[in-house]
C-alpha cells in the first residue's frame, strides 16, 4: 500500500483540489494523510469532512515541511510513501506503475514522476546534486527555460523522455520506501523547508540505493501557486538558509566559504 502525505500551511482551496484530484484518478491501496501545519486560515480543514478516511494530524504552530511529514510517517500505515505537494493536479492514475518499479528492482530508494506545469511544458524536476557548478549551471539553464529557448526546451523533451538514475527528484512528489526512510532516520528537521528533498537524496544516494526519475508516470506541479507577496521574503531567507546548511552538511569548507561569498556579493545574504 502507498501511504500519500500532503502537508498544507493554508491555502486549503489548493489542497481540497490536489486530494480530489489524485482520488478521482486512483481506485487503488492507498492512504491519504493530511497535516494541517498550523494553518491561520479560518476553516483550514473543513473540508476534509467530505472526503471518507482521510487521517488528518492539526498541528497548533507551523513546525516546518520536513517535520510535518515525518509526524505524518509515524501515522502512516503503507510500505511506501508519496510526499505529495497541495499545488499538485492528478490527471491520471500514476502510482501503479511506480509501485511496480520498486517492486522490479529493490536497489531503489527514491522515484520521481515526470512533472508538468499547467500549460503543459515540463517543470524541471530532477538533476544532479548541488554544488557550486550546478549553482551557476541551473542558473542559466532554468534563464533559458524561462525565456521558452527553442534549443533548451527540445533539449528537455528528449531528455525527459527516458527513465534515469538521478542525484535529486523535487520532493513536490517524491515516492521512497518507508523501511529505508525511517533507516535514515526520515526528513531532517533542521532543514525548515528548501533543500531537505536534496538532503533526502543525497543520503540514499550515499546508501547506495538508487534515485530514479520515471517518466512513465507524470501529474501537474502549478509551481509557486501557494506563493504571495507578504510571505516571498521569509520563504527567499529559508531558502537561503536551508542551501547554507546543506552545504555545510555534505560540502567541503572551501565550498561553504565560496558559497557564501557568491550569495553576499550577489545580494541574495547580508
Amino acid at each position: 500500500m502507498i501511504s500519500v502525505i500532503i502537508v498544507q500551511y493554508n491555502n486549503s482551496r489548493l489542497t481540497h483540489t490536489a486530494i480530489e484530484s489524485f482520488i478521482k484518478h486512483h481506485t487503488c491501496n492507498y492512504e491519504i494523510i493530511l497535516v494541517d501545519n498550523g494553518s491561520t486560515e479560518q476553516n483550514a480543514v473543513e473540508f476534509t469532512k467530505d472526503i471518507p478516511n482521510i487521517k488528518l494530524i492539526c498541528l497548533d504552530n507551523n513546525l516546518g515541511f520536513g517535520k510535518a511529514n515525518n509526524l505524518a510517517v509515524q501515522k502512516s500505515s503503507g510500505d511506501i510513501l508519496l510526499f505529495l505537494n497541495n499545488d499538485t493536479l492528478t490527471t491520471s492514475e500514476f502510482i501503479t506503475k511506480i509501485e511496480s518499479e520498486f517492486n522490479k528492482d529493490s536497489s531503489i530508494g527514491i522515484i520521481g514522476p515526470k512533472l508538468y506545469n499547467l500549460d503543459g511544458s515540463l517543470q524541471l524536476s530532477y538533476g544532479k546534486l548541488p554544488s557550486l557548478f550546478m549553482e551557476f549551471a541551473d542558473k542559466l539553464f532554468y534563464s533559458l527555460v524561462d525565456k521558452k529557448n527553442k534549443l533548451v526546451l527540445n533539449y528537455l523533451k528528449k531528455k525527459y523522455l527516458k527513465k534515469e538514475i538521478t542525484g535529486w527528484v523535487t520532493g513536490a512528489a517524491l515516492f521512497i520506501k518507508k523501511k529505508l526512510f525511517l533507516e535514515l532516520n526520515g526528513f531532517d528537521e533542521s532543514f525548515f523547508m528548501y533543500f531537505e528533498d536534496k538532503d533526502l537524496c543525497k543520503r540514499v544516494n550515499d546508501s547506495g540505493d538508487k534515485v530514479v526519475f520515471f517518466p512513465e508516470s507524470s501529474l501537474i506541479h502549478l509551481r509557486g501557486a501557494s506563493l504571495n507577496e507578504p510571505n516571498r521574503e521569509f520563504l527567499n531567507k529559508k531558502y537561503r538558509e536551508s542551501q547554507i546548511l546543506y552545504y555545510k552538511k555534505h560540502k567541503t569548507k572551501l565550498e561553504q566559504v565560496l558559497l557564501k561569498a557568491y550569495l553576499r556579493l550577489s545580494g541574495k545574504t547580508n
